[in-house]
């Protein structure tokens, strides 16, 4: 059997606050309207703002390339075009949406090593020269379609702790594969200008910066002998966004590493991509119980299953493929707590976004709040089994979008 997901517009209301607006009381006036049909994402702008703040504070040396495919919302990627963040687009589509806001191609890199040809020509017809590459057929493709390109090679390195590793479908082996693709790339006269790595993405493993940061300086000093004087590192994504989680570790131990490996470089240039740090702790996710059913485990031990009107299919994407822990709260109610399981709407039995939780007895039309869901949520929503996308509620205060008005794009 087959199943053909139609996809649904996203409904998103636009609202400017007063700067003593919290987003509890944002949350408590949709409260008091009821159970809606959707979920509603609520996005706080002005944690964009915050979380664009702390970067520059803790990495200055790293200008960030927002990763447009963990949340595509507009507004969002508005803001950081506006607080002048780079962008990592892996599409034609993502490459239109960051250029028609105004952005300067020089502010893109085009890091999909396996690039469509039509996506490589719109690159070279809108001069976005920066991207990636990772093996010796896309070096052929690039050379064919846009031969001026800027290229960066990306090489493998995994952390061990990540559920999402790259190295399973990009980056070739730094010490095996890349000087073959350098010489390769010198043979086709491009121009090769740095390395790029990532060390998988849902993870908390900021130790693995450094070890790639001794392999990306080892393929830097032997590249010199190909003929290549590299000048820029893109050290990827992988950081994390929930504000439970602070960058503060993964920081310090990239600036430690640029400070063991490039300390005498000051012609080459740090870039990175994250994606979940900027959008995740910006959503809260409000969803209702539309369903309860209580049932006994094998042993006879008894578990509330609650439904709700968002899914897999919807916000929690992560929680269902990711194993990504989604910490649910049942607003407005107390009493004493039972073993729970939250189901999401659809009839796919994968549609489980928290399969043990202790929850407070739970009605019809109660509500469970998500915090630190803007990350590869809203972006891989679907109407699966005729459910309706969750809707955008995105607020900002007066102060934040005064300053955003007067920031121009360049």
């Amino acid at each position: 059997m087959s199943t053909r997901v139609h996809q649904m517009e996203r409904k998103c209301e636009f609202n400017i606050l007063a700067d003593n607006v919290k987003v509890q009381n944002v949350i408590d006036s949709i409260l008091e309207h009821g159970p809606q049909e959707e979920s509603i994402h609520v996005v706080d702008l002005d944690d964009i703002v915050k979380k664009h703040d702390i970067w520059l504070q803790q990495m200055s040396r790293v200008k960030p390339f927002y990763a447009v495919k963990c949340n595509d919302t507009q507004e969002i990627v508005q803001v950081l075009a506006k607080l002048g963040t780079g962008f990592d687009c892996a599409s034609k589509r993502e490459m239109e949406q960051i250029l028609a806001m105004g952005v300067k191609p020089e502010r893109i890199i085009f890091a999909q090593p396996a690039k469509p040809i039509e996506s490589l020509i719109y690159a070279k017809k809108h001069e976005i020269k920066l991207m990636t590459f990772d093996g010796q057929y896309e070096l052929h493709k690039i050379k064919q379609h846009f031969p001026e390109a800027l290229l960066v090679l990306r090489f493998r390195y995994d952390s061990g702790k990540s559920y999402g590793t790259m190295g399973k479908k990009f980056g070739c082996d730094a010490e095996s594969e890349a000087p073959g693709l350098l010489r390769l790339a010198k043979d086709l006269g491009l121009n090769v200008i740095g390395l790029s790595f990532h060390i998988g993405s849902a993870g908390d493993d900021w130790q693995s910066f450094m070890g790639a940061f001794e392999v990306a300086r080892k393929t830097f000093d032997s590249a010199k002998n190909i003929g290549y004087n590299f000048t820029l590192l893109d050290i990827g994504g992988g950081f994390p966004g929930a504000n439970c989680k602070p960058i503060d570790p993964y920081a310090k131990q990239i600036n430690k590493a640029i400070d063991t490996y490039f300390a005498n470089d000051s012609n080459v240039t740090f870039i990175a991509e994250p994606g979940r740090y900027y959008p995740t702790s910006a959503v809260t996710t409000i969803t209702h119980v539309q369903s309860k059913r209580l049932v006994k485990d094998k042993d006879g031990k008894e578990i509330m299953y609650y439904y709700v009107n968002d899914g897999i299919f919807g916000t929690f994407y992560s929680a269902g493929h990711e194993k990504q822990q989604v910490y649910p709260v049942a607003l407005n109610k107390e009493g004493p707590v039972k073993e729970s399981a939250i189901w999401g709407p659809s009839c796919d039995p994968l549609d489980l976004i928290r399969p043990s939780v202790l929850l407070p007895d739970l009605q019809f039309g109660d509500f469970i709040l998500f915090e630190n869901t803007g990350g590869y949520s809203i972006v891989l929503a679907n109407s699966f089994n005729g459910f309706p996308l969750p809707r955008l509620q995105i607020y900002v205060r007066e102060s934040t979008w005064a300053m955003l008005q007067n920031s121009p794009i360049n």
